[in-house]
């Protein structure tokens, strides 16, 4: 069976997920602990995109 392959380089992949995180992050109905792990995770992606140079 085929392996699916993303075409997206490394650093457009961390981008595309730091922009869905912020999205996610200013929509209503979202819980303080989830505001709480999208913002941990948008730190992560963030630094993450520092080492790969996004």
């Amino acid at each position: 069976m085929p392996v699916p392959t993303d075409p997206r380089t490394p650093q457009q992949r961390v981008r595309d997920q730091l922009a869905a995180a912020r999205n996610r992050l200013v929509q209503e109905g979202v819980s303080r602990s989830e505001r709480a792990q999208i913002a941990d995770r948008i730190h992560d992606l963030t630094e993450q995109a520092r080492l790969i140079g996004a």
